[in-house]
């Protein structure tokens, strides 16, 4: 059960109730030095950005702070999380397809690298620079037309993609040499990211071989950029399968990188973004059997909470899996359903899993829930959000955010005078 002791995660559940997230810190630090290890020692010169899209909550982000991670953010908030937290500027990279000039003007102000995403883009902030009387940091994120063998919805490196700008149109190069003629832009670096979950090293290989060739071009335009950033999206295992570890990542990209070097006659700094990777299998959300409904066609097991807790099996049609905590030892002997409260006829967390025999009470574990599970839950049909509690090192537990009230649901509404 991500090796962590069905009784601790008992004992949560009865002292904060359910639905409730759970994470390890002893998993999570290992995550991260297991990522960095493999990197550092076959290259010297990397930076590893968490993503905080995968989950930003205050006490994981500082703890990969103290293990060294700089920030890869996506908004203003997760912007203002980086720096109040204390990382450093130039360890933090704003990337997004849809900055807004309030998100350009922090990142430059703070001296954060802004990852600029398309050609208009690049006005902008050079504009918002100059307004700011600065010199923005930039680097332009390519699309490298690399096709993942991941989910749809989650696969950014396509050439059908919104990411990025193209390198095979010749736009990328364009975008570079716009960018080197801006008075108010230093161009430092390059990004490419293709994609989420993914399990082979082929794609990211060939994303790297296509990047660092393409280097090798702006180069030849006297373009010289510090560093390269080949994302994040290395995938874990949700099913139990076997997956690649990242070692074998960093084999796959660190020969191209250091073949890039040897023309370049200098060594580029290397970044990559995991997020997924670092926080997934070190979560696990808690929830509880309030009935069990013997249907003509299944076994339905309707728990106290749904998608707005946990969207991906409903958004990415992801598997999760699911144990039953206070029946872990138990043989398994019924086939059941376990779906979620909301009014919604996707709002399934499992289908058809085998399991003990279920009663009203239980507590079911949905495993490996630590990414992109509380980073996107919701209010909808006015449901408070969970909230999250974290396994120290010494097995002791701390609240690292409370559940919502309802309360919470209204403070921001507004109700005028005369519909009262």
């Amino acid at each position: 059960m991500n090796n962590i002791n069905p009784k601790i995660l008992i004992e949560i559940a009865d002292k904060f109730g359910t639905p409730v997230y759970v994470y390890d810190e002893e998993k999570i630090r290992q995550n991260y030095r297991e990522f960095y290890d493999a990197f550092k020692k076959r290259y010297g010169n990397v930076k590893i950005c968490y993503a905080y899209k995968a989950n930003t909550n205050l006490a994981i982000c500082n703890i990969l702070r103290q293990e060294g991670a700089g920030a890869d953010v996506l908004s203003i908030g997760e912007l203002q999380t980086a720096i109040d937290i204390g990382i450093k500027p130039g360890d933090i990279i704003l990337t997004s397809t849809g900055k807004t000039d309030a998100e350009i003007e922090l990142a430059v102000e703070r001296d954060v690298v802004v990852n600029i995403d398309s050609i208009q883009e690049i006005y902008v902030v050079n504009d918002i620079a100059k307004s700011m009387n600065k010199t923005a940091e930039v680097s332009i994120r390519v699309n490298p037309s690399v096709n993942p063998d991941t989910h749809p919805k989650i696969a950014t490196g396509l050439r059908e993609s919104k990411f990025g700008i193209h390198i095979e149109s010749g736009q990328a190069m364009d975008a570079y040499k716009l960018a080197k003629k801006m008075e108010n832009l230093e161009v430092a670096g390059i990004h490419a990211h293709i994609g989420s979950q993914i399990l082979e090293t082929g794609s990211f290989g060939d994303s790297a071989e296509k990047v660092c060739e393409f280097i090798l071009k702006l180069k030849d335009e006297g373009i010289k950029l510090k560093f390269i950033n080949l994302g994040g999206g290395l995938g874990i295992s949700y099913t139990g399968e076997d997956v690649i570890g990242p070692g074998e990542l960093a084999d796959s990209v660190v020969q191209v990188i250091e073949k890039l070097n040897e023309n370049l006659n200098y060594d580029i700094n290397l970044m990559l973004e995991p997020g997924r990777r670092i926080i997934g299998d070190a979560g696990i959300l808690l929830t509880r059997v309030l009935y069990v409904k013997d249907a003509p066609c299944k076994k339905f097991v309707n728990v106290d909470s749904g998608f707005t807790s946990l969207i991906r099996p409903a958004m990415y049609d992801a598997y999760h899996r699911v144990v039953v905590v206070n029946k872990y030892d138990k043989e398994k002997t019924e086939t059941y359903t376990i779906a979620g409260n909301l009014c919604e006829s996707g709002d399934i967390f499992a289908r058809d899993r085998e399991l003990p025999v279920v009663e009203r009470g239980d507590l079911i574990g949905i495993l490996d829930a630590g990414a992109y599970g509380f980073a996107m839950a919701s209010n909808y049909n006015s449901r408070v959000r969970p909230c999250e509690v974290l396994i120290r090192k010494n097995k002791k537990f701390d609240l690292i955010r409370k559940r919502e009230n309802y309360d919470d649901l209204l403070k921001h509404q507004r109700v005028p005078g005369d519909l009262k």
